[in-house]
């Protein structure tokens, strides 16, 4: 036969875009002196019909073209398609680490029974303190050392009676420092107590600045910058709080002072503020790095700590081993390898989002989810044909196992992965606390492939959206509805309808976090994401919408990050329907991304920070 080169031409597209090909056709490569560095695939079709050349050709060793053909076998047509790759490298802590390498010194019993002998001295240290600015150091001290889930009765007493003294009886308030003023509108605010911005104002000058004679007073400045992340919308005095504070502390850093204690919190402030950290990341940090250098530490409280740590790590082995043979079953390591292994960084989102240990039930369900999540993600995102989006998504809106039926083998150990996997958890909560959870779920999961897809169409057909137009999708891709209402429903109370109904409407406060988190998971992620073809970011999204440069967006979203917390901070305060427990989930969760995204995409690349990070919450203790 005689091929020309304009020929060759017209059919090479072909070879580079499956999406020009038919839904029936498949590449064929066949002998083509025009492309020498070509070589033909072998194949387990047995007949091609080649639409080109209006017969059938044998397979070819010899140089090739790609043509066009249709592939028959038993009357099914199924396209060969270039499938894309995130080249997730392995996980460092496999199924054979996990169960059989990873330690676990502190389950014993004996240290169970040394640290409740520990916390009794603890009480007796919490009831001899009286003065106000005492007990707010104190509960800070418990809170960054990670241990004041022992102590919320006392806790919550303290905090009520010196937010009536301060506030309610206006005790003191002239006359308070502050590092006092602003380390208790911290921790009330934190605590969803509505303090107004106006206890800062007898530190303001005449012209509503802050006074200079201030920035003497560094841990004054420490505290203040701390307490202004927790600000509100339109809250004036509190963002000026913040450009005052960063100014003066970034002049202080150079030059050391000379307390180490102080030296250790002001630099890791201004890496990140407190408020977006998450509780077991700071609670290593601060008892190794920090509270042993502070004046009048209590050795009692921080042998406390470091012990309680180290059991709570213990716990935290036994639940990664359980999942560790949950996932191990589902065999995803043999037909969707191109996910990766992800089962141990989503068991670490599961302790950032809940890492006390009465919510054992959350945190696994949480990373039961995630993980699956992942997965589902992948495939939209590296694997799935257009069609096969579509078969997916239909399958996850049917809910029912008749709809595998017509989905490729892979994706049927995928979708019904999580089919069984939800349904066991709505039999659970409807055996245990008697509710019908399944018709919530099966919602939360159409909404979240729906906005898959949609992401899919939108990379296929090369469509780039404006940056409104992709945050109305991607705070739903963030997948923080579908994860939080799964932990909810594992919650140690009893589960109440109005609460599910009301995580399945969006609250606003929910709908921020995903916001934030979204934007936070941009910024770290999107330069690798781009890198492998995926569709505009926020990042991107608004250089093309402003012609913006690519620091000067990433600058615009930090702001958007920042104007995002003002809104959770605020409805924080205004929740009613939802228990502070559920809250601080959704908190959580915004915090974890800063923690993954901080240096770059840490959820997909579990090396560097990520892995110094996973290695002390899970696999490394604290030396006693």
């Amino acid at each position: 036969m005689s091929v020309t080169t304009s020929e060759a031409d017209r059919y090479w597209p072909v070879l580079l875009d499956p999406r020009a090909m038919a839904p029936s056709s498949v590449l064929l490569l066949v002998s083509n002196p025009f492309f020498p560095s070509f070589t033909c695939s072998s194949t387990s079709r047995t007949e091609f019909g080649l639409s080109c050349m209006g017969k059938v050709m044998p397979g070819h060793t010899k140089p090739c073209l790609a043509v066009r053909c249709i592939s028959v076998e038993n009357g099914a047509a199924e396209p060969v398609v270039a499938r894309r790759s995130a080249n997730y490298t392995e996980c460092l802590w496999d199924y054979d680490y996990i169960q059989s390498s990873m330690r676990n010194d502190y389950n014993d019993e004996k240290f169970k029974m040394q640290m409740e002998e520990l916390k009794q001295q603890v009480v007796g240290l919490l009831g001899c303190i009286s003065g106000q600015a005492e007990q707010l150091e104190l509960i800070d001290d418990l809170q960054r050392l990670g241990v004041a889930y022992h102590f919320e009765k006392e806790i919550k007493s303290a905090l009520n009676r010196i937010y009536y003294k301060m506030y309610v009886f206006d005790e003191n308030q002239g006359d308070a420092d502050l590092h006092v003023t602003a380390l208790a509108f911290r921790l009330f605010r934190q605590h969803s107590y509505a303090v107004p911005q106006d206890v800062f104002k007898h530190f303001l000058n005449g012209t509503g600045n802050f006074e200079s004679r201030l920035c003497a007073d560094i841990r004054g400045l420490v505290s203040l910058y701390e307490a202004s992340y927790l600000s509100a919308d339109g809250e004036a005095i509190m963002e000026e709080a913040l450009a005052f504070t960063t100014a003066s502390l970034r002049e202080v850093t150079k030059q050391q002072t000379a307390d180490s204690y102080l030296d250790a919190i002001l630099s890791r402030a201004l890496d990140m503020p407190l408020h977006w950290r998450t509780a077991r990341t700071e609670a290593r940090w601060y008892v190794e790095e920090a509270y042993g250098k502070k004046p009048n530490m209590s050795p009692l409280l921080h042998q406390f700590a470091k012990l309680d740590f180290n059991i709570v790590q213990a716990t935290y082995r036994e639940e990664l081993r359980d999942l560790s043979r949950w996932w191990k079953k589902l065999r995803f390591d043999k037909d969707l390898s191109f996910a990766g292994d992800c089962l141990v960084v989503s068991y670490v989102w599961g302790i950032m989002a809940s890492s006390e240990p009465q919510h054992a039930a959350s945190r696994t369900a949480f990373a039961k989810i995630i993980a699956l999540v992942s997965t589902v993600d992948d495939v939209y995102d590296l694997h799935a044909t257009p069609g096969e989006s579509e078969l997916i998504t239909n399958a996850f809106e049917r809910w029912d196992i008749d709809s595998m039926r017509q989905l490729p083998h892979y994706m049927k150990k995928c979708y019904l992965a999580c089919y069984n996997c939800v349904n066991e958890m709505a039999y659970d909560v409807l055996n245990q606390k008697g509710s019908d959870v399944t018709p919530s779920l099966k919602k939360a999961w159409a909404i979240l492939t729906r906005s898959y897809l949609k992401e899919a169409r939108w990379f296929h057909s090369g469509h780039k959206p404006t940056l409104d137009e992709y945050m109305s999708n991607a705070w739903l891709t963030i997948s923080i509805p579908l994860v939080s209402l799964h932990g909810h429903i594992y919650d140690t109370k009893p589960l109440v309808e109005k609460q599910v109904q009301y995580l399945e409407s969006h609250p606003e406060i929910l709908k921020w976090s995903c916001i934030t988190f979204r934007l936070c998971d941009d910024l770290g992620t999107s330069s690798d994401e781009m890198a492998r073809g995926d569709t505009p970011k926020a990042i991107q999204c608004f250089m093309n919408d402003t012609g913006a440069s690519e620091q000067a967006a990433r600058e615009h979203v930090e702001k958007l990050v920042r104007e995002g917390w003002k809104k959770m901070n605020q409805l924080r305060m205004e929740e009613r329907i939802l228990p502070a427990v559920a809250v601080e989930r959704l908190f959580n969760l915004t915090r974890a991304a800063h923690c993954f995204y901080q240096h770059g995409d840490g959820h997909g690349i579990q090396d560097g920070v990520t892995k110094q990070l996973m290695s002390k919450l899970l696999f490394d203790s604290i030396p006693m």
